[in-house]
């Protein structure tokens, strides 16, 4: 396990040219696909149902007090020293002819947008919602939607409403902050 640790350590810090990491792992995945593997069709098919049961009877977020500690309570001025002004840190879309950071969140905003279908005037829900990018984007980009965005951290939620303010778009925003095993839309 060493090995395959310092693999990882190298190909995270970009040591590793992009065609070898795509070996790699597809390597990994094999090895993984055969440690589950229960040799037949029927075992497997067993295994997976369980898994959905196992899934479903779950929490929706296993551990998010880590997720705090490690990044959601970081603060905002690390991402904005790293991320695009946007503050996308999900991922972003780097199409032909895209070549700044800024250009590849807005990108990646608007086919998410259009891939959900949104559209002024709807009811959204936005769960997780990181540093707002989307959230933000959507209450820009319709001004009469109603957007509900959902964070697990009180300084995200803070930024969020901060910024909303600073863009004139708070107006069709709502940020709550709570533990999605705890979310009830009911109750919000």
């Amino acid at each position: 396990m060493a090995l395959t640790d310092t693999l990882i350590d190298l190909v995270e810090r970009g040591l590793v040219p992009d065609s070898l990491t795509r070996i790699g792992i597809r390597r990994l995945l094999r090895k993984r696909l055969q440690a589950v593997d229960q040799g037949s069709q029927d075992s497997n098919r067993s295994r997976q149902d369980d898994l959905i049961k196992e899934f479903v009877s779950g929490p929706i977020a296993l551990l998010p007090e880590k997720a705090n500690e490690q990044h959601y309570e970081v603060p905002a001025e690390l991402f904005r020293l790293t991320l695009g002004k946007r503050l996308k840190y999900s991922s972003c879309f780097w199409d032909v002819g895209i070549e700044a950071l800024d250009d590849a969140e807005v990108l990646a905003l608007e086919q998410t947008c259009q891939r959900a279908e949104i559209s002024d005037g709807q009811q959204i829900l936005e769960l997780g919602c990181g540093w707002g990018s989307l959230t933000l984007w959507m209450a820009e980009k319709y001004p009469n939607a109603n957007i509900t965005a959902v964070s697990n951290s009180s300084s995200q939620r803070e930024f969020i409403l901060r910024t909303a303010d600073e863009r004139g778009v708070a107006k069709n925003l709502q940020v709550i902050t709570c533990d999605m095993n705890d979310f009830d839309t009911e109750q919000s």
